[in-house]
């Protein structure tokens, strides 16, 4: 009986451990200068570590707030969310987050 508990433990913890390792990938869009435009499977890229994060930036080119803007995606373990009149970063921890 102590036998079947013990394996039991070690079962249980081996599987808790994987679930872990797979709950901390997340999958994020990743494109350069890609505006608002339609995603697709070919702009996604899995993160490798639990502490990676996907990441959108915004920079407005434009002269008023309604001009032009350079958007990227993609993923960065050093993600500090910012936000000012010009430049906005945004950090997030789900599946798909940085739309």
């Amino acid at each position: 009986m102590l036998i079947k508990g013990s394996l039991l433990l070690v079962f249980t913890i081996i599987l808790l451990n994987n679930m872990k390792i797979e709950c901390g990938i997340i999958q994020c869009y990743s494109c350069s200068d890609c505006g608002d435009s339609i995603l697709t499977n070919e702009n996604i890229i899995q993160t490798t570590k639990d502490e990676d994060q996907c990441i959108k930036t915004i920079i407005k080119t434009g002269i008023n707030s309604e001009g032009q803007k350079t958007i990227n995606r993609g993923a960065s373990s050093q993600c500090r969310p910012y936000s000012s009149e010009l430049i906005s970063i945004d950090c997030c921890q789900s599946d798909f987050c940085n739309k």
